[in-house]
């Protein structure tokens, strides 16, 4: 499955004029950003996870997670955790965001533990990179090529573009 679906709307079944990424259309105000954004996730709430650069939100769709635009509530999350670590549990699924043995980002665990946390670090620009744990080394969020297709990952690479994100509230 390719990263970004972006007809991920006319995919799902269900579909109508007045989703979720139309209601957000309206809340943007002339910079193109959304009124309702944070660069940091509170604990207890429900958000959409943005990627800055494309307007595209973190999905679970068919299983996979991806880049799209969102449609119900594949792609709201709710913030657990704490200060230091949060958690991101599908609303739909009810299993946390996280990674697997390949640093793929998944969503199928039932719990929050070291491979379903999160780091959100606020940028000065605005918005946050979203960083995750390998053993002792902290890691990035981005993308990684796997069978010709894109992915989001945790990466190695540091001096790469970061990928910046908005949680806006659902």
């Amino acid at each position: 499955m390719a990263l970004r679906l972006r007809n991920v709307n006319a995919s799902m079944t269900g579909a109508t004029s007045g989703s979720v990424s139309a209601g957000l259309q309206h809340d943007a105000d002339r910079s193109g950003s959304i009124q309702n954004s944070s660069p940091k996730p509170r604990t207890g709430s429900t958000f959409l996870i943005k990627l800055a650069s494309s307007g595209e939100f973190i999905t679970l769709f068919e299983g996979q997670i991806v880049l799209a635009l969102p449609h119900g509530r594949e792609s709201h999350w709710m913030c657990v955790g704490d200060e230091e670590w949060s958690g991101f549990k599908n609303l739909i699924s009810g299993r946390f965001l996280g990674r697997d043995e390949h640093w793929r980002l998944v969503c199928d665990q039932k719990w929050h533990r070291e491979w379903e946390k999160f780091r959100v670090k606020e940028r000065r620009g605005g918005g946050s990179v979203l960083i995750m744990k390998h053993w002792s080394t902290l890691r990035p969020i981005g993308t990684k090529m796997e069978n010709d297709v894109e992915k989001l990952a945790m990466i190695e690479n540091w001096e790469s573009d970061e990928m910046i994100w908005e949680f806006i509230e659902a």
